[in-house]
């Protein structure tokens, strides 16, 4: 599948509900966790507050600011007319006006989480009569188009990259903000346009933190989340390291995480929900007493989806019914707390394929020894 066979899908969506226009909006705020339309459907990562507009008969345009960062919107997004401008609203009510679509059948997707003033000014144009489409955009972006599963390949090497590079460097009297700092510097210098990083170590955590001044010691347990983005598409790997040599319960509960793991990963293939993975998950621990600790307060999922456009399968939870199916990219992460070792991680980048689930990770997630 490609975006194109995407947009196509949509459209014809969006004939069976009605609709004869799409409006797609984002702004220039890209996390992890954040819908993109416009991303999905064109492809192309903004800087500044951007709108698509997507009709039932073929017209596909994309409105950027900056109005200087047209020319980059074209090259990333082949097929759409792109319009550069330094005032989204003004450029979109020209637009609207031009294609003369009613409010009552044109969808918008992306617009609660634009600012206020982009907001008000949308349900102004849409006359106070906004037909939300997110759910609609975000069904059709459940699976990831060839081209997103070769970046989510991609960014899966510069994790891992990254992550060797952590183990090359790390020593006692290291400062964690110093080490988190140059691995987020030596990931992009590879060629990651971001790297959302959470690391930070101890003898004994109750959850992975972002990096603070302490300087490591002998003995701690270093506990690091990378997600490079390469291209627009992120990938996560989840690792662990003991500085020093690990003991043997360190290295026996680590071994339990591993193996739930890896039951999850058994348990991610065509039809079954991702509440299935996560029960999967949660039956090793509980089955050596651990249950306690497998729900909240202690843990509320076990992985989630990947990507600065689509968040679909969603959370790795046991409320979560979505079916799994090919071409489906998320992490699946035991990352758990048990009360002999404190909080440790491991989680792979994991793709429905049609025979399960395939681990891009070159490497499953081990206990690694850092010599001091």
């Amino acid at each position: 599948m490609n975006i194109q066979d995407r947009v196509a899908a949509l459209r014809q969506s969006m004939g069976e509900q009605g609709l004869e226009l799409l409006i797609g909006l984002h702004d220039n705020g890209h996390f992890i966790e954040k819908p993109n339309p416009v991303m999905v459907l064109a492809g192309f990562k903004s800087m500044g507050d951007t709108a698509l507009l997507l009709h039932r008969s073929g017209e596909a345009l994309l409105i950027v600011t900056p109005a200087w960062d047209a020319e980059r919107a074209a090259e990333q997004a082949p097929g759409w007319t792109v319009v550069g401008t330094h005032e989204l609203l003004g450029e979109l009510a020209r637009q609207l006006g031009r294609l003369k679509v009613p409010a009552a059948k044109t969808g918008v997707a992306g617009l609660a989480p634009m600012s206020w003033q982009v907001e008000k000014g949308v349900r102004e144009l849409m006359k106070g009569e906004v037909h939300p489409a997110d759910a609609l955009v975000m069904k059709h972006a459940r699976r990831k188009t060839a081209e997103e599963i070769a970046r989510a390949r991609k960014a899966t090497e510069l994790a891992e990259k990254g992550y060797e590079q952590l183990l090359a460097t790390a020593t006692v009297g290291m400062r964690e903000d110093q080490l988190a700092a140059e691995i987020r510097c030596y990931v992009r210098s590879l060629g990651a346009e971001d790297n959302f990083f959470m690391f930070n170590a101890g003898p004994f955590s109750k959850a992975v933190q972002t990096s603070c001044g302490r300087r490591f010691a002998q003995g701690d347990l270093l506990l690091g989340e990378l997600t490079p983005s390469y291209q627009g598409q992120m990938a996560q790997i989840c690792r662990t390291a003991v500085l020093g040599r690990a003991s043997e319960v360190r290295k026996e509960k680590y071994a339990l995480l591993v193996h739930a793991m890896k039951q999850g990963v058994a348990a991610a293939r065509p039809g079954n929900t991702m509440g299935k993975v996560c029960e999967a998950i949660n039956a090793v621990l509980e089955a050596q007493g651990y249950g306690q600790y497998c729900h909240p307060p202690h843990i509320k999922r076990r992985g989630h989806g990947l990507g600065f456009g689509s968040t679909l399968p969603g959370d790795v939870a046991p409320d979560n019914g979505i079916v799994l199916e090919p071409d489906m990219f998320f992490v699946i992460h035991p990352n758990q707390f048990l009360p002999e070792t404190g909080y440790m991680m491991c989680g792979e980048p994991t793709l429905i394929t049609e025979n399960g689930a395939q681990l891009l990770s070159r490497r499953m997630a081990q206990l690694y020894e850092i010599p001091v």
